[in-house]
């Protein structure tokens, strides 16, 4: 599965978003190929902002299906399961 990946602009991180995406592709292993959205595509869109806020949903297009991640209590491995589960 093909999925796009969006940071917030980190204004007031709440969490490391890097380092939480970081755990999110690993727990994927090979099952997601990950792009970003400048590459285009992607089936599934992932979205991580940095607080409860989530700013970039106002500038996301309409049409494809967002995984959005506010804070990072939730085990990248649900993640992962929150994603392929928008992709089928």
């Amino acid at each position: 599965m093909r999925v796009a990946f969006k940071f917030c602009g980190g204004c007031d991180p709440a969490y490391e978003r890097v380092e939480y995406w970081e755990a999110i592709r690993e727990a994927a292993g090979e099952r997601i190929s990950w792009q970003t959205t400048g590459q285009g595509g992607g089936e599934v869109l992932l979205l991580i902002c940095g607080c409860e806020r989530a700013c970039p949903l106002e500038d996301l297009p309409a049409g494809r299906p967002v995984v959005i991640v506010k804070n990072n209590r939730q085990a990248p491995a649900g993640v992962v399961a929150r994603l392929l589960g928008q992709g089928s």
